[in-house]
């Protein structure tokens, strides 16, 4: 889905686990920068040395989000592992934007980020701590290599963690906000992702406790749950799977065939209907501005349905899914 677009894409029976719904146009989402520069927003752009962490920035929606709050008059720390990755944003950028090198699994890069945080703002502190750095897992619990889940709690729970107690005191300072980017995984599990799914229901539990040990400080805490967002994260994982597959014995290679097929056909199906970054965007920049920030933001046309799906009882819900998997 794209604001440049005009074409009425139609989502696909909604999602597949739905019977009888209703297919309908895709609405058109609103621009991001034309959000930002209305007239109405003109007195809350004002926010020169606003300064905002936002990690896993040199790709997909960290880069997005790093791009957009720049551009809506942001001074953007983009938090990115490697020099080169850095310097491609900041040419991206139309706005104040710095690349920050920071590995969210590395004590010693954290330290040495924040260091360089405090110094750029100078005593002003962190206006917000946007959480995005994020890896993927695809495939069976039984088959998965332990040493993968490992590397994936490592980046999505406790490099969360370890970021967000870096940066806490220069959000103090400003009584900054931290936006949590997970996932709808954090509320339902879907198959095939069972470590990625408990990486984010972990985000969402660590962002409720958060939200109220902050709270003495001013320090609000929001949660983004995207749905199936247009990134290449999806097709990694199968690729991913599917290398992992070709290590196994005949005898265990067989034992998924079926549902490696189906999940690929799935994911090729809501890859093909995946939205572009607009919805994202919108709720770290309504977090990070709105007077009141909602605790939980849906991002995507298809954030909603999948809520519907985690309300179902649970027979209901793992029927479906063995209808779409099984």
């Amino acid at each position: 889905m794209s604001g440049a677009r005009s074409d009425k894409r139609l989502e696909p029976a909604c999602l597949p686990w739905r019977v009888s719904c209703r297919r309908r146009a895709r609405p058109k989402p609103k621009s991001v920068r034309g959000m930002l520069t209305h007239p109405a927003n003109v007195g809350v752009l004002a926010m020169t040395n606003r300064y905002v962490v936002v990690t896993g920035a040199s790709r997909g929606l960290g880069r997005t989000i790093a791009l957009a709050l720049a551009r809506s008059g942001f001074s953007v720390l983009a938090g990115v592992r490697r020099r080169e990755d850095g310097e491609a944003v900041r040419r991206a950028a139309s706005g104040w934007l710095e690349p920050l090198i920071l590995d969210v699994t590395s004590g010693e890069s954290l330290r040495a980020a924040a260091a360089d945080a405090e110094r750029v703002t100078a005593g002003r502190g962190l206006a917000g701590l946007v959480n995005n750095a994020g890896v993927v897992l695809f495939g069976p619990l039984e088959q998965v290599p332990l040493e993968a889940v490992e590397n994936l709690f490592r980046v999505n729970v406790f490099g969360v963690i370890a970021v967000t107690q870096q940066f806490l005191p220069l959000l103090r300072q400003a009584a900054g906000r931290i936006i949590n980017i997970s996932a709808v995984n954090g509320k339902i599990s879907i198959p095939f992702l069972s470590e990625y799914n408990a990486s984010k229901s972990a985000l969402e539990a660590l962002s409720d406790s958060l939200r109220v040990e902050l709270a003495p400080w001013g320090i609000r805490v929001s949660v983004v749950a995207p749905g199936a967002m247009r990134t290449d994260i999806r097709a990694e994982g199968v690729r991913h799977w599917a290398e992992s597959r070709a290590s196994l014995s005949p005898q265990k290679h067989a034992l998924y065939e079926r549902q490696f097929g189906k999940l690929r056909e799935l994911m090729a199906q809501v890859d093909s209907t995946a939205a572009e970054h607009d919805p994202v965007t919108q709720a770290v920049y309504d977090a990070l501005t709105a007077e009141v920030p909602q605790t939980r933001y849906l991002a995507g046309p298809d954030a909603a349905q999948w809520m519907q799906m985690a309300s179902l009882p649970d027979a209901q819900r793992d029927a479906a899914f063995l209808s779409m998997l099984g």
